[in-house]
């Protein structure tokens, strides 16, 4: 099998790591963190110029109609760079639901916007007592002739504080854990009873509660069929685990990166500590790791989630980012000593954003149980 990129996939490499490398510093990065806006309006702008914004959708939405192995390949180096704009949860997620979506007028409309950067989208999905279950949702909607009324409280929105609007999952029949009867909403910020409060994640990342109480809308900001949400959803989250997968390919190959430059440099009895044969042997675990990631990374893109097999594939990358990446993570903490948790040193930023990715969407330990489940 031929694992080299072709000339478009080279192209969006290049434009990727010269953006970081150029205009994506770590000073930039942490004067975007301090202004508690999680993201800077001229970046974002540039993004939708370098048309990496409109690389997921298809070319009839307005999209570039990008593969899964381009967006592995822009994410790789958002991991790699450290990118704290919310494209993950604005673009692939939420993006990823609405296209998903029946053709209607507001589809196409919020499509468009996200496309030219004009808007930016959450996804409101897990409750507080759902435990990383995306049919379990209390949350309600009940339909009173033209509107809906949806009441309901979901937890740690990532990009909440950010959105112009949110995307929320609400139960319009059926019991608290059936997949049936679940509808996907339009809800603008502004609309009368919705709640968010924002917050900054440990990583840099913002996220928010939303609290919906007695929220009104049309019948027109019903974007799924009614009741029939629940696979648009779990087709979204199966493209974000491919992102998240990649991003962590990224952060972990960077770890390595610094670890080794660092046992180069750092000395101990007058020598590179990188002379002893124990850390060698630590920073060689280090790097099947990081290659292992990388592997499972690009499986999970090529083969997508059409059968088991790619399901097994996406699923086995994201448990390996809680077990092999917490390993990984761990020892380049220990081997840059105790200033590797400082904020100064770039490696604890890049451990706090992969130990993120480990719960986001769900940790290892409920993958692990997703895995078993498939079956042979």
């Amino acid at each position: 099998m031929d694992l080299s990129f072709n000339e478009d996939q080279e192209l969006i490499k290049n434009s990727v790591e010269k953006f970081i490398t150029e205009s994506y510093t770590a000073e930039n990065r942490r004067k975007i963190i301090a202004s508690n806006r999680g993201f800077d309006k001229k970046i974002w702008q540039q993004f939708s110029e370098l048309g990496w914004l409109a690389l997921p959708f298809k070319e009839e939405d307005g999209g570039f109609g990008g593969e899964l192995i381009d967006l592995m390949i822009i994410m790789k180096s958002f991991g790699r760079g450290l990118v704290i704009e919310p494209y993950i949860s604005s673009i692939i997620l939420s993006g990823s639901l609405i296209s998903f979506c029946p053709t209607s007028e507001l589809r196409s409309y919020l499509i468009k916007n996200l496309i030219e950067g004009k808007e930016k989208a959450c996804f409101a999905f897990s409750e507080p007592t759902s435990r990383f279950n995306i049919a379990d949702i209390s949350t309600s909607a009940k339909n009173k002739g033209d509107n809906w009324l949806i009441n309901g409280h979901k937890s740690i929105v990532f990009g909440a504080g950010q959105s112009d609007y949110v995307l929320v999952s609400a139960r319009t029949s059926e019991n608290r854990l059936s997949k049936k009867g679940i509808s996907l909403f339009y809800i603008k910020k502004n609309t009368k009873g919705l709640e968010i409060q924002d917050f900054q994640t440990v990583d840099g990342f913002r996220a928010g509660e939303v609290i919906l109480n007695n929220v009104e809308v049309s019948n027109d900001c019903l974007l799924s069929v009614q009741d029939e949400a629940y696979d648009l959803i779990n087709d979204a989250i199966y493209k974000t685990l491919i992102s998240i997968n990649a991003e962590a390919s990224g952060i972990m190959q960077k770890m390595y990166e610094m670890t080794l430059e660092y046992i180069k440099t750092r000395k101990q009895f007058g020598i590179p500590i990188g002379k002893f044969q124990a850390i060698q042997h630590r920073t060689v675990e280090m790097l099947i790791l990081s290659d292992e990631m990388t592997s499972l990374s690009c499986m999970s893109a090529l083969k997508g989630s059409k059968d088991k097999d790619g399901i097994k594939s996406i699923i086995s990358g994201k448990i390996h980012i809680g077990i092999g990446g917490r390993k990984l993570g761990q020892e380049a903490i220990q081997l840059h000593g105790g200033m590797g948790v400082t904020e100064e040193m770039e490696i604890g930023q890049y451990f706090k954003r992969l130990t993120m990715l480990d719960t986001f969407l769900g940790n290892s330990d409920f993958y692990l149980d997703q895995f078993n489940n498939l079956g042979e």
